[in-house]
């Protein structure tokens, strides 16, 4: 009796593991989706870095992927006067202002986007 309660266990996990893989390869996985539809990017209207004289480097927890890079990016890139990039094997995000930046709208951007903003490394 007690082999037969053990077998099914087995067979009930390997059921498992073949219906997680086979849902992996259909539907995608990872933390956004890997398999749906790209979010387009938002674009800045001035891509004139002269014209961005203040920096914040903040830190951000919770991307692992380029979705998540471009979640971010869109968040703080809809944001007046900014521009934003990424570095996701840093896991930190510059934003770049025209005028003295607001740490905390910028940080309420990114935990809308649904990610976490750490520290800020630096300020310019």
């Amino acid at each position: 009796m007690a082999n037969v309660i053990i077998v099914l266990i087995l067979l009930a996990l390997v059921g498992y593991g073949i219906y997680s893989f086979v849902h992996h390869l259909t539907r995608g996985g990872g933390c956004c989706g890997e398999r749906d539809a790209a979010v387009k990017k938002v674009k800045v209207e001035d891509r004139n870095k002269a014209h961005y004289p203040h920096t914040l480097v903040l830190g951000v927890d919770g991307m692992t992927c380029q979705n998540c890079q471009r979640h971010v990016e869109n968040a703080l890139n809809v944001l007046p006067g900014t521009w934003a990039a990424v570095d996701l094997a840093a896991r930190n995000v510059t934003v770049l202002t025209k005028d003295e930046a607001d740490e905390d709208a910028i940080r309420q951007a990114i935990r809308d986007a649904g990610y976490l903003p750490l520290r800020t490394t630096s300020k310019t």
